[in-house]
C-alpha cells in the first residue's frame, strides 16, 4: 500500500498546532498546569481540558450528500476517557437553542461550510434541526467552550467555535485524500484492514471505522485536548464494526 510521507508529516504537525482562537481559555490559562492534557494527571480544570476527556470527530460517507470528493460530518462528540457517552439532554440548559441555522447564518463563511460539509442526510430543510441537535446534545458538553473560558465572550461565540473547530479538523484530517493516496477510491471494495491501515498511517493513531450492510458508513477519529484548545489525535477506545470487505460506494 502506497502512502505520501509528505501528507503524513503535515498531518503530524497539524495535530499539534490545531487550535481554537487565542481568545479562548486565555482567562483560564494562568491556572492550568503546564501542557495540560485531557485524560492525564495534568488535565487541570474544565477550561484546561474537557470535563469528559475525549473528543470524537465523526465523519460520514453518505451517498448523495456533500461533495463527491469529501466526507461530511456527523458531529464532534465529547466522551469520557474510557469512551462513555454523555447524556441525550446536553450539559447546559441555558445554551439550548431551538434553531441553530439562523444563528449560524450570522457567520457567512461558517454557514457556507456547514451547508457543504455538514448537511443533514434528511435534506437541507432539516439542517437547522440537525445542527440544533448536535449542539444541544454534544456542543454544550465541551467544557472548554463554556462562556466562562473566554477572556471576552460574545454571544454565540461558543457555537461558532464548536462548529468551526469540527470543520477545521475535518479539513486537516481529510479522509478522502488520505484514502485516495492509499489507492482506496469510491466505487471499489477494500478490506477493513486496508481502510484502518491507510488512516492510521496518515494520522498516526487507530481510527474506528463503521459499516452498514457492508457499506462504509463512518470514520471516528479520537482526540485528547491539550492546553484547552489544541487537538491531539489518540487511538480509538472502541473497535471498528466493519469486517471482511468494505464497499466504498460512489456518491
Amino acid at each position: 500500500m502506497k502512502f505520501s510521507l509528505a501528507l503524513a508529516s503535515s498531518l503530524a504537525v497539524l495535530s499539534v498546532t490545531s487550535a481554537l482562537p487565542t481568545s479562548l481559555t486565555t482567562r483560564a490559562a494562568d491556572s492550568c498546569p503546564a501542557n495540560a492534557l485531557s485524560c492525564s494527571s495534568t488535565a487541570g480544570g474544565s477550561c484546561c481540558s474537557p470535563t469528559n476527556g475525549l473528543l470524537l470527530l465523526v465523519a460520514q460517507w453518505v451517498e448523495g450528500y456533500g461533495p463527491d470528493n469529501a466526507f461530511t460530518l456527523h458531529g464532534l462528540w465529547p466522551d469520557t476517557c474510557s469512551g462513555g457517552q454523555t447524556g441525550n439532554s446536553g450539559c447546559d440548559s441555558t445554551r439550548q437553542y431551538s434553531d441553530l441555522e439562523s444563528i449560524l447564518q450570522g457567520n457567512d463563511s461558517l454557514y457556507k461550510d456547514m451547508t457543504t460539509y455538514w448537511p443533514s442526510y434528511k435534506g437541507a430543510s432539516n439542517n437547522g434541526d440537525f445542527w440544533s441537535h448536535e449542539w444541544g446534545k454534544h456542543g454544550t458538553c465541551v467544557s472548554t467552550l463554556a462562556p466562562k473560558c473566554y477572556s471576552s465572550y460574545t454571544k454565540y461565540q461558543d457555537v461558532y467555535d464548536y462548529f468551526g473547530t469540527a470543520l477545521k479538523l475535518r479539513q486537516q484530517y481529510d479522509l478522502y485524500s488520505i484514502l485516495n493516496q492509499a489507492n482506496i477510491t469510491p466505487g471499489g471494495s477494500y478490506s477493513a484492514d486496508d481502510f484502518e491501515s491507510a488512516i492510521q498511517s496518515a494520522v498516526g493513531v487507530k481510527p474506528k471505522v463503521t459499516c452498514s450492510g457492508g457499506n462504509l458508513e463512518e470514520v471516528w477519529l479520537y482526540f485528547h485536548v491539550k492546553n484547552g484548545n489544541q487537538y491531539v489525535p489518540t487511538d480509538s477506545v472502541d473497535s471498528s464494526t466493519c469486517s471482511g470487505s468494505i464497499n466504498y460506494p460512489n456518491k
